[in-house]
Formats: structure tokens, sequence, C-alpha cells
């Protein structure tokens, strides 16, 4: 799940997971483009990428509905400073 790299608060894991909350990646993308990263993760090959770890599709549940991945958004928008 989401938490198990960027926390139950969304504020990060060091070296896993970045925080979320402050994030000028979260802040500048729309809905449907976060949407999309989460449906698609993030290798350790992208140079976008600067933990070393991947994330996986979906988080690493590939149960997740497009619903509860846009509940998430919303959840993140309503972190987000």
């Amino acid at each position: 799940s989401c938490s198990a790299c960027h926390g139950a608060d969304a504020k990060g894991v060091p070296n896993l997971g970045k925080d979320l909350v402050d994030s000028e990646f979260v802040a500048k993308m729309s809905d449907d483009e976060l949407v999309a990263f989460v449906k698609q993760g993030r290798s350790t090959d992208d140079p976008a990428n600067t933990t070393g770890v991947a994330m996986p599709p979906k988080g690493g549940n590939p149960a997740l509905q497009e619903a509860q991945i846009r509940g998430i958004v919303a959840y993140l928008r309503s972190l987000h400073k």
C-alpha cells in the first residue's frame, strides 16, 4: 500500500517514499495525471526517481480500482499545503 513507503501521514519514509504533503510534484499535476502516475508507478531507472526505490504500479496493489485511486488523489489534495 502507499503508506508502506509514503507513511501513514503521507510525510514520507526516509530512503523509501517521498513526502506527498509538501510535494511540488503532487501540486503541479492534475488529478488525472496523478491517477495515471499511480496506475503506472515509477521504475528505478526513471531519471526522476531520486530514491532509487521503485514505486510499483498501483502501489503494489493490483486490485486497486479507478475509484479508489481517485479517492487517494482526493486525500492527497486534502493534505497538501
